[in-house]
């Protein structure tokens, strides 16, 4: 059985999905943090980048989100596109720091059982664990079911639903659909064209692919947009969502482990993980035990921590060397079982010429070290001012609520500062300070390491 933990704090929310008594994978959401896949937006077309081939579409974001031809229209790519137009499009990707968001002209709506697809007619089979009976059955039901000007496509959620209930969920989408339209026709580009969800609700829906058999939220504002969201949305999960306080003390020492650079291996060795731009590295060190259970518990571990910090995109495993062929069958194996439960369905390449065990995840969320972290000036990573400003909004929450009533300074670096004062963190102070009914004082102190923060009474 799954459960879904999300821990909420000013400004942002950390979600834990748990299986077999295990952290599978760790998710944070933040305010107001910029496009996010599923998001529709009534974009501008900037300008046409033939020689890529791609265009550029302003979404309201701080650069112009990406849209390359084969995300554009199908089998027409960038033709009948004009810079000037406005273009009902999808995020795809999320931004990352050298890449712009990527979107698409191709919507498709999740939904409880289905998905759809307005606009492009027929029905697709997508699921992975379904026999071949119960494809076709699915199928005849979604082609009863779909209008001429819709399609559909089926996943593994679909399974052993009834012609009702499939009919029900295409109805729902429909009426979402018809909203989003409705919007669009309302709208000055660029236009976001459904409501913001708040980070808590934004980490439960991203889970819904395979949804978690409980969903504990420790906020109850939050709590209740979740639940809200469900009734609109995926109203038989409602029943799975509970009100539990405190998750986050109880999250924080899975968010460090997370986040090390280093993980011990039972029996012996280590991995070490590294992103970069081009791809995620990840090193066994075999500290002095036998190659071959070291390599295969790396391989176990390595699929976990690929899962867990969300990485993606080319990912690079450099096994402990093994000169016999059938030990790397073994590993190989052993990885691709481990990797077998991953919902973002990871593709093993297999063994590079110089020892390496390649594969390719896909990407579109950004992975925890991109969200939290930047190159410093010595090339090594650091917090970003938000990561460090959000851990001291949730500092100076857990000393308001210890001392009511106080007036509290923060002492921090003066970037740190900036970003409470005006910048990405400071809707979060503002309703920090609406909550308790008086001022956060800032002190900004020249010098001050950027990681290091004070709290005390002002």
């Amino acid at each position: 059985m799954s459960t879904l933990s999300i821990a909420v704090s000013p400004g942002e929310a950390w979600g834990a999905l748990e299986e077999e008594g295990a952290i599978v994978e760790l998710r944070v959401a933040r305010a107001g943090g910029g496009a996010r896949p599923g998001a529709l937006y009534l974009g501008r077309i900037v300008a046409l980048r033939p020689e890529l081939p791609a265009a550029l579409v302003e979404i309201g974001e701080d650069r112009a989100a990406f849209l390359s031809a084969e995300d554009a229209q199908p089998r027409k790519g960038l033709a009948g596109l004009a810079e000037g137009a406005a273009v009902l499009v999808q995020v795809k990707k999320e931004a990352r720091a050298d890449k712009a968001t990527g979107v698409t002209l191709r919507p498709l709506l999740e939904g409880a059982l289905v998905d759809l697809r307005p606009r492009r007619a027929g029905v697709s089979l997508r699921a992975r664990h379904i026999d071949e009976a119960e494809r076709q059955r699915l199928a005849a039901a979604l082609a009863r079911i779909a209008r001429a000007d819709e399609g559909f496509d089926i996943g593994d959620r679909a399974a052993g639903a009834s012609e009702d209930a499939l009919a029900d969920d295409a109805a729902a989408l429909r009426a979402r659909w018809q909203a989003i339209d409705a919007a669009r026709a309302r709208a000055t580009p660029p236009a976001r064209l459904e409501p913001e969800a708040g980070p808590a609700t934004e980490i439960m829906a991203a889970f819904f692919a395979a949804p978690p058999a409980r969903i504990a939220i420790d906020d109850r504002a939050a709590f209740a947009e979740a639940r809200a969201w469900l009734l609109r949305h995926r109203p038989a999960l409602v029943t799975v969502l509970e009100y539990r306080a405190a998750l986050g003390e109880d999250m924080a020492a899975q968010i460090e482990a997370a986040l090390a650079p280093r993980v011990t291996l039972p029996g012996g060795g280590a991995l070490a993980i590294e992103t970069t731009a081009a791809a995620a590295m990840i090193d066994v060190d075999s500290g002095g035990a036998p190659a071959l259970g070291v390599n295969l518990a790396a391989a176990r571990e390595a699929a976990r921590q690929i899962r867990l910090r969300n990485l993606a995109g080319p990912i690079v495993i450099d096994f402990i060397a093994m000169r016999k062929p059938h030990e790397r069958d073994q590993v190989r194996a052993a990885l691709a079982a481990a990797l077998a439960p991953d919902p973002a369905a990871p593709q093993l390449l297999g063994w590079t010429r110089l020892g390496h065990i390649e594969l390719m995840r896909p990407r579109r969320h950004a992975a925890l070290e991109e969200v939290l972290f930047e190159r410093g000036a010595d090339g090594g990573r650091i917090k970003t001012a938000l990561t460090v400003a959000l851990e001291a909004l949730k500092a100076a929450a857990r000393a308001a609520d210890a001392a009511p009533g106080a007036a509290l300074r923060l002492s921090l670096a003066p970037e740190v500062a900036s970003c409470l004062q005006d910048g990405a963190a400071a809707a979060a102070r503002r309703a920090l300070e609406a909550r308790w009914g008086r001022a956060l004082r800032l002190r900004p102190e020249p010098g001050r390491p950027r990681a290091l923060f004070d709290i005390a009474p002002a």
